[in-house]
């Protein structure tokens, strides 16, 4: 029977308010009596077996979801005789239909961040495996919280893929002029459906105007009112984006939710600084895999890739070119290879003015780097002398140098710890939700990591950071904040941990008192921000920002703040890492899904940068998360030459005496030199 204000169902949901009532039931607002707090109550009055099994099936994919901007079910129960019910979390505020009939169509600007949200979502429902579809995207069905946020709800009509690409078999709907030609009739849906439906949803809410019907359009009695011609406001970009989602033939249309959201996000310009959150998912599959089908969730693109035809002779040879008409700085030359320092005659940054260098010529061995003129932007604090590379292996402790790692040989991701020369190897942790991201402590004696971890992801939900002695003992839990801690990383002083995290809904640094446990925010800002890392003075940190286009690396103070430090355009660049003597930075940056180590001097602020072994037969080589040896003589990186290996690989910064140190099948990554 329907439900009313008062009716206390399974003796636990206190009826309070109807929500809504259609013919199948009602929604309600009720109390949850056992904990004391709201819920929504979804009703089915029907009784025949399809749609009991429909509404079934709803609440076993709802209850398998974990996503911010979807809605979690709590509870799922019959009761003879009247009707199935399911339990939600319930969320306040209108559906985006009521605030169009309320108040007419919404700026782009404050639109665009809830249809990123939604888009965020959908990557992730298409990313689970098996794939899920919604095909029920419509204004009534995307929920406006007071905060802002965009949940996408009802899933009365969702649909799980199954092995050979096709849906399970369900009611058939379709709401016209949100619903594709593919959803008529006996269609094939795909995640391109959504993409359909999602663009209706956003062309209907920037000109308060439904779009002309799919089917209509595919018959060709009806053609689509460009979205411009019904709100001028809107930007081009996006009113060209919205466009191509509503294409009438799927092949025309973005080839999956993450290509809709990447042409959005370069739609949105730096006057919307309100458009920039943190969307995990579209961040993990974006630009990296630029794939359109399922890919596992919550994990970036396994870097698995098969060896790249690239044409590297060109930019050799505009290094080359380069070298003709720019001077070298000189080289300090260990026995295996040299860093690179400032010239000797060259001043360090003041706050005094600009920084003036004079060319300095010399023989060209490591990494190439040309010395413009320059100014600071604050001044560093660089240590003492530059440290001279030795001889041989990294000496930790008298013995053989050491690397941590992690690795998914044990079936999920966990510490371990292998010599220099690939003996010895030795697992750290054994977290049951597994391990990843090891940082030394400065002494070496300790190791601070990510948990759960089960394989390697650019973000990590619901992760808390962990301390552990080198031999795994002592395993201590630093403080945890819903939402998830990743990134560590050590103040040289050994006191500090600078970390990312997701405790304010996207990545932010954070910084944490070791002893007092005291957690400060260093970002403040809407930046997506992650990979910390200190400079050896622990007077600044360099990091990775994504603020509305691929990652870029900037540096702030220790107190927080920040600026801008890449100059390299499109190109992703990220994991960063710091000389030990302050001078180079080292990182990696990823062009057309071709990951690769760059350099660039400290002093210059990123400009120029120079690859890494850009000729020679380590040139073609993938090169991921490179690491300075303490001494600077050999560099550690991931990298999976043949295509079906990721491994642990190491050689000295003259691009010499290569080797892979892991062959496991599995994957290996993170690597961290033992102080």
């Amino acid at each position: 029977m329907p439900l009313k204000p008062g009716t206390v169902l399974w003796h636990r949901y206190r009826i309070e308010s109807v929500l809504g009532q259609g013919g199948m039931g009602a929604v309600c607002r009720a109390i949850d009596i056992n904990l004391g707090v709201p819920v929504a109550v979804k009703e089915n009055l029907f009784t025949t077996e399809e749609f009991a099994r429909q509404f079934k099936r709803e609440a076993t994919i709802l209850a398998s979801l974990r996503h911010p901007n979807l809605p979690r079910v709590t509870d799922h129960f019959v009761i003879l005789g009247e009707g199935q019910y399911l339990v939600m979390d319930f969320v306040a505020g209108e559906d985006l239909r009521q605030r169009l009939e309320r108040s007419g169509q919404v700026s782009e600007a404050e639109s665009l961040p809830w249809f990123l949200e939604i888009c965020d979502a959908l990557a992730y429902l298409h990313t689970r495996v098996p794939a899920i579809l919604h095909r029920d995207i419509k204004p009534g069905n995307i929920k406006l919280t007071p905060d802002g946020k965009a949940l996408l709800v009802d899933f009365g009509l969702a649909k799980v893929v199954d092995d050979s690409g096709g849906t399970t078999t369900g009611a058939k709907a379709m709401t016209p002029g949100f619903s594709p030609p593919e959803q008529y009739g006996s269609g094939r849906t795909d995640p391109r459906t959504d993409v359909y439906s999602l663009g209706a949803t956003m062309y209907a809410s920037l000109t308060a105007r439904i779009p002309e019907d799919a089917l209509e359009r595919a018959m060709g009695r009806e053609h689509l009112t460009p979205l411009r011609e019904r709100n001028p406001e809107a930007s081009s970009g996006v009113a060209r984006a919205v466009e191509k989602a509503l294409e009438v033939k799927p092949e025309d249309r973005y080839q999956s939710i993450v290509e809709l959201a990447s042409a959005l996000r370069a739609a949105s310009t730096a006057s919307r600084p309100t458009v920039v959150r943190h969307y995990p998912y579209l961040e993990r599959t974006a630009v990296r895999s630029a794939q359109t089908v399922v890919a596992a969730p919550k994990s970036r693109p396994v870097r698995r890739r098969p060896r790249p035809i690239w044409p590297w002779l060109a930019i050799g040879a505009t290094g080359v070119a380069m070298m003709a008409g720019a001077a070298l700085l000189p080289v300090i030359r260990g026995s295996l290879g040299g860093l690179l320092t400032p010239p000797a005659s060259a001043s360090p940054p003041t706050e005094s003015g600009p920084i003036q260098t004079q060319p300095q010529p010399t023989a060209t061995v490591g990494f190439p780097v040309f010395v413009p003129t320059s100014t600071a932007f604050f001044t560093p604090s660089l240590p003492g002398p530059t440290l001279a590379p030795t001889s041989g292996a990294t000496p930790v402790g008298g013995g053989l140098g050491q690397l941590a790692f992690a690795s998914t040989r044990s079936g999920v991701a966990q510490v371990y710890l292998v010599n220099f020369d690939g003996t010895g190897l030795v697992q750290v942790t054994d977290q049951t939700d597994g391990a990843c991201q090891p940082a030394w402590s400065p002494d070496g004696s300790r190791l601070a990591f990510t948990s759960p971890c089960r394989t390697n992801s650019e973000f990590y939900e619901g992760s808390q950071l962990f301390l552990v002695n080198a031999d795994g003992t002592r395993v201590e839990p630093l403080p945890y904040v819903p939402g998830g801690d990743f990134d560590p990383a050590w103040s040289p002083d050994g006191k500090r941990l600078a970390f990312a995290s997701l405790r304010d809904r996207h990545a932010q640094i954070y910084v944490i008192d070791l002893e007092t446990k005291v957690t400060t925010n260093l970002s403040h800002n809407a930046g997506v921000e992650s990979q910390p890392v200190w400079s050896p003075s622990g007077a600044e940190i360099l990091y990775v920002s994504h603020r509305g286009g691929p990652g870029e690396l900037w540096i702030m103070p220790e107190t927080g703040g920040g600026q801008k430090f890449s100059r390299s355009g499109a190109r992703e660049d990220t994991h960063p890492e710091w000389s030990h003597n302050g001078d180079l930075i080292l990182f990696e940056q990823d062009l057309n899904g071709i990951s690769r180590l760059m350099t660039t001097l400290y002093q210059d602020l990123g400009a120029p940068e120079n690859r890494v072994c850009p000729t020679g037969g380590l040139s073609t080589n993938p090169m991921a998360e490179g690491r300075f040896s303490p001494d600077h003589s050999w560099i550690a990186f991931e990298t999976w030459p043949s295509g079906s290996n990721h491994d642990i690989a190491v050689m000295s910064s003259a691009c010499t005496n290569y080797k892979e140190l892991t062959s496991d099948p599995a994957l290996d990554f993170d690597p961290a030199w033992r102080p």
